[in-house]
């Protein structure tokens, strides 16, 4: 009976060892859950910060916290604090968070280490106009032999000469000052203001901005191929004018959660322009605005919008929408990498990038075709493009393209008789998640689309062809036989008006072009 009882509990034996392993539970690896607390943030020479990493997944969970991609000695808890920031201190951080089923790393946040309000000098530019308060700043190691970019700022209201000291107090709006951007492309800061117990940035104080303008870059030694400006909340619209008030003048510009000045959009639509808001803003109408109206004015336009812009920095100051999603655009790092990267004059080519290729990379496009094909490219550095949509504003039709990096648009009906302004855009991320929201970059391709109209009237031993429309290439060709419709070249390259001769037999003529 041995050998058959053997048999009999061998099996139940063995099920009694597989069971646990089948019924173990599985282990989550960790997940970082966004939040303002592992947030890009600045804060001022010596104060207080803090990241703080938000992780689940199942125990145990280790930490170790990076600063530029090195690893930082015995940083291993979830909060990484600074009690008095120094220079040494700025730069991209990031968490590695593992446990026994895997590891992950947060996007790098950006720790800003900023100067003191007091370092911003104070003046005054006087002209026939009157006094104009203003403030600057240069750079640590200014050097009267460099050439340094310029960036001017409008800032919002109510604030005048008294007030503005509390704006320079906010690091955030700094960010261009930071130790570690005055190591690698140090700018001079520039903050025109209003004279104590006014509240608007009326024509006469713009003419006067642009007057302290002539006077400064002179003595300051600036690069006249990199003048920036930047107008946040009521500052806006005071940007926008003086970009119209010096047209080829300034290389790139911050139009931060406000309204359109009274210039046109098409007069400023060629300077590259990086725009913010917040949904819960309630300037948001007014923002999106001046956006689609820089757009459709042929102007390719970044424009970042968060779900949200309230929250509650590492130092426990609350911000309101308005005020967070501004101070959030001006500490994320690729808006300030894109905006010195712009050059005067030049097509920008910064990413977030979104090119027009086919049939053309320029501006313009002639056709006299009734609908139009187009291909190009959408980058926005190692982020992914989530999405290229098109909209053409002559017939308020949109559509989907197909694919994203490399995209294509087949047959985009056209309106016939009219300049059609297509507008092709992407979508990629806000660089903010705890804000939430994206950021959509586009290009405007302006399609002139006029079908062609020919005339032939006698000329002497011949005829004059002429016509209108469509878009070069053009090619003549003719025919004997017009039912027969056995067409062959008669002129390559045309251009109108074309005598053909009139030789006593009967002849059909036909122009073909884009």
């Amino acid at each position: 009976m041995k050998p058959s009882s053997l048999l009999t509990h061998g099996p139940a034996l063995l099920l009694a060892c597989a069971s646990p392993v089948l019924g173990q539970p599985v282990i989550q690896p960790p997940h970082i859950k966004p939040s303002v607390a592992l947030q890009h943030q600045a804060v001022d020479l010596g104060q207080r910060a803090s990241f703080t990493v938000i992780a689940v997944g199942d125990a145990p969970l280790s930490c170790q916290w990076r600063l530029d991609g090195h690893e930082l000695a015995g940083q291993t808890n979830r909060t990484l604090s600074f009690n008095a920031a120094q220079p040494a201190d700025e730069g991209d951080y990031t968490v590695l968070v593992t446990n026994l089923a895997g590891a992950v790393t947060n996007p790098p946040v950006r720790l800003w280490v900023t100067p003191p309000a007091s370092m911003f000098i104070k003046a005054n530019f006087t002209n026939s106009l009157g006094r104009l308060p203003y403030f600057y700043f240069l750079p640590t190691n200014y050097d009267v032999t460099h050439r340094y970019p310029l960036f001017l700022t409008f800032h919002g209201g109510p604030a005048d000469e008294t007030t503005v000291p509390g704006f320079l107090a906010i690091p955030a709006f700094k960010t261009g000052a930071s130790y570690r951007q005055q190591e690698r492309d140090p700018a001079i800061q520039l903050w025109a203001t209003h004279r104590a117990g006014d509240g608007d940035w009326t024509d006469a104080y713009l003419r006067q901005a642009c007057a302290l303008l002539d006077q400064f870059i002179p003595q300051f030694n600036v690069d006249t191929n990199r003048i920036y400006v930047a107008g946040a909340s009521m500052g806006l619209h005071a940007a926008w004018d003086m970009i119209a008030m010096k047209p080829g003048f300034f290389a790139g510009a911050f139009l931060i959660a406000g309204w359109q000045g009274n210039r046109p959009a098409v007069s400023i639509k060629d300077v590259p322009v990086w725009a913010w808001c917040a949904q819960d803003d309630g300037l948001l109408p007014d923002t999106r605005n001046l956006v689609r109206a820089l757009r459709l004015a042929g102007g390719n336009v970044r424009y970042t919008e968060y779900v949200t812009g309230k929250y509650t920095d590492s130092t426990g100051i609350a911000y309101d929408a308005h005020g967070g999603s501004m101070l959030m655009g001006a500490a994320t790092p690729v808006t300030m990498d894109w905006l010195l990267a712009q050059r005067r004059g030049a097509p920008s080519t910064a990413q977030p990038l979104l090119t027009i290729t086919n049939p053309t990379a320029q501006a313009v496009w002639r056709t006299g075709a009734t609908n139009l094909s187009l291909a190009g490219s959408a980058l926005a550095m190692d982020q992914d493009v989530t999405g290229v949509a098109w909209e053409n504003a002559a017939n308020k039709l949109t559509g989907i393209a197909e694919g994203s990096n490399a995209w294509t648009i087949t047959n985009l009906p056209l309106t016939a008789n009219r300049t059609n302004v297509v507008v092709v855009t992407g979508t990629t991320t806000s660089w903010a998640p705890a804000c939430g929201g994206n950021t959509t970059f586009n290009q405007t391709l302006m399609v002139v689309c006029y079908p062609i109209q020919a005339t032939l009237a006698r000329q002497g031993t011949g005829a004059l062809l002429d016509w209108t429309g469509g878009g070069p290439p053009y090619r003549v060709q003719c025919a004997s036989n017009l039912p027969a419709g056995n067409w062959s070249d008669f002129l390559n390259n045309a251009v109108p008006p074309v005598v053909v001769p009139l030789d006593g037999a009967t002849g059909f003529y036909r122009i073909t072009g884009q």
